[in-house]
Order: C-alpha cells, then sequence, then structure tokens
C-alpha cells in the first residue's frame, strides 16, 4: 500500500460494522417477542384454578372447560415453563385433552374420551 491510501481493513470495517448494527437492532424485537412462560408453585391444588393462572400468565384470551373437568390433589412446580409445555404436562397429569381454535383464540379443555 502506498502512503495515503486506506488499508483493506478500513474498506471493510464499516460494512461490518453496519451489518452487526442491524443484526443487533433485528434481534432486539425478537427477544422481547419471546413466547410466555409459567411459572407455577401449587401443591395438592384444584384444577380449575391451576388453569386459570396458567390461563393469564399465558395471555390465552378463552379458555372453555367442560363440565367434567375437574380434579385436585397434583403438586406443581415449573418455573418459567414454556406455555405448550406447561399445560401438556398439567394437561397430562390430570388425563385431559384440548383442542386450539387459532382463529379465535379458544382452547377447549376436556376429559380424555
Amino acid at each position: 500500500m502506498t502512503a495515503g491510501s486506506s488499508s483493506p481493513v478500513g474498506v471493510f470495517a464499516r460494512p461490518v460494522k453496519t451489518i452487526l448494527v442491524l443484526m443487533l437492532a433485528l434481534a432486539l424485537p425478537l427477544a422481547a417477542a419471546e413466547k410466555p412462560t409459567v411459572t407455577l408453585d401449587v401443591k395438592d391444588a384444584e384444577l380449575r384454578p391451576i388453569l386459570k393462572d396458567m390461563q393469564q400468565q399465558c395471555g390465552i384470551k378463552n379458555l372453555v372447560l367442560d363440565p367434567d373437568v375437574e380434579g385436585s390433589g397434583a403438586t406443581f412446580l415449573f418455573r418459567e415453563v414454556p406455555c405448550e409445555r406447561a399445560f401438556d404436562v398439567v394437561f397430562q397429569t390430570f388425563g385431559l385433552t384440548y383442542v386450539v381454535y387459532e382463529q379465535t383464540s379458544v382452547v377447549h379443555v376436556s376429559r380424555r374420551k
């Protein structure tokens, strides 16, 4: 390189910095949009209050429980468990099944048949 010319590092430094800034800017909204989690510490609890608490933590607008959905006696200790996993564990523990109607944000819970 001759005096006064830019070094190859200087030529590429600006685009690399720009790319890193763009990557960081794009990653921040994704981090903020993390999926909700459940934190729950209950012993010998009733099922319906557990489901109501989980509904609120997960932001589920509509939760429909069949009349025969009841139970108690289970103990759960969840710390920031993804909502889908937490519901799966609770439903399996109580022998329940569910259907999610995505367009209407409805979760319908019933006994397994």
